[in-house]
């Protein structure tokens, strides 16, 4: 078994502005029409955003570093890395594309008939 150690939070590597993954989301929606959001909340596609965004993340991270709840863990030990050189959390987390996420779950489109997957 792999010792592990905690990397940082997401507010270290993930968003400098909020301390959460589901505030993050949040915060990027913030400037949508209020009924919108409404309507991505009560349809339970912010949840389905917010667990496809954290798997989209730990996808992209290196084997043995993950999101944890808010943090990032992965080993202790640099015999255990299964990457090359410096570990760049924050540009991974960048890589991702939350909003190709967001609007393959908008309630507009999926109601429009147009498919979540």
């Amino acid at each position: 078994m792999t010792t592990t150690r905690k990397y940082g939070t997401w507010n270290n590597h993930g968003d400098e502005w909020n301390l959460t993954v589901g505030s993050s989301i949040v915060t990027a929606l913030n400037g949508a029409p209020s009924d919108w959001q409404e309507r991505m909340d009560s349809s339970g596609a912010l949840d389905r955003i917010k667990s496809d965004y954290r798997d989209a993340i730990n996808d992209a991270l290196p084997d043995g570093v993950s999101l944890s709840g808010n943090e990032f863990i992965g080993p202790a030990y640099a015999e255990d890395y299964t990457w090359e050189g410096e570990l760049d959390i924050s540009a991974t987390v960048k890589g991702v594309d939350l909003w190709k996420i967001i609007e393959r779950h908008d309630v507009d489109r999926v109601s429009s008939g147009e498919s979540e997957a």
